[in-house]
């Protein structure tokens, strides 16, 4: 795997993971929103999930329609897909 694809990889795993402790999280209050521990810890993976999301777009591209920068046109679809191995 060429360095520019792992990084992608890298940053799509980042992504991935932090979403999915924010999630997990978010799921656990949803019953427990008392817990202190579990909002910090949510918190905490929400940052981290906000960041991943904009250094992947930053260096691959929008991962949503959030990310789109329209200035250039319509670029969306200019580039492949994660399921089509952008980001393989």
């Amino acid at each position: 795997m060429n360095q520019n694809r792992h990084s992608k990889h890298q940053k799509m795993t980042a992504v991935r993971e932090t979403g999915f402790c924010m999630i997990d999280a978010g799921m656990y209050l949803d019953t427990h929103p008392c817990d202190g521990k579990a909002m910090d810890y949510f918190n905490r993976y929400q940052q981290m999930y906000k960041e991943a999301v904009c250094d992947y777009e930053k260096h691959c591209g929008p991962l949503f329609l959030t990310g789109i920068d329209t200035n250039d046109g319509w670029t969306w679809t200019d580039e492949p897909w994660p399921w089509e191995g952008g980001c393989s």
